[in-house]
């Protein structure tokens, strides 16, 4: 089953006469505004053009570091556009990139890079997690079921 986004489409004089239907149908996913007299628009959410413009972002970043002329390994060629996997062992550096490369291909296979946005911050949220003081994940413990705990705002 593909995942790839499919795009409603409708009249741009569907626009104005129903702007609220076709804003409704936005919230859901991008809409393709056709028009006689010019280049169709994509109406979409904002938030939707931010996620797509960061994920092209860290999509030419790992490119950029590949066609680097550094003759060095690529998880430390990533040091340069991310400097944060510094607080990364050596070994979650190596396991960062070759993550970040597979997901960055099987998301450019769908067209579709929220996996690619989640996985890069999942990396990167690691990283500040360790600059921050809190133990590298080889020394962390996982709970196998969960555990309830007072909401620390109410104590």
């Amino acid at each position: 089953m593909s995942t790839a986004v499919i795009h409603q489409s409708v009249q741009s004089s569907e626009l104005s006469r129903n702007s609220a239907a076709v804003f409704a149908a936005a919230e859901k996913g991008p809409i393709d505004i056709t028009r006689r007299d010019g280049e169709d628009f994509v109406l979409s959410l904002a938030s939707e053009v931010a996620r797509e413009r960061r994920a092209v972002e860290i999509a030419a970043s790992l490119l950029g570091a590949f066609l680097s002329t550094d003759d060095l390994p690529l998880a430390e060629r990533l040091r340069q556009p991310f400097p944060w996997i510094e607080f990364l062992s050596p070994d979650s550096r190596d396991r960062f990139a070759e993550e970040l490369v597979s997901v960055t291909r099987a998301c450019a296979s769908f067209g579709q890079f929220t996996r690619l946005l989640i996985v890069f911050e999942a990396w990167r949220s690691s990283a500040q997690a360790i600059a921050s003081g809190y133990m590298p994940d080889e020394e962390l413990h996982w709970i196998e079921d969960p555990v309830a705990v007072l909401d620390p705002r109410q104590q």
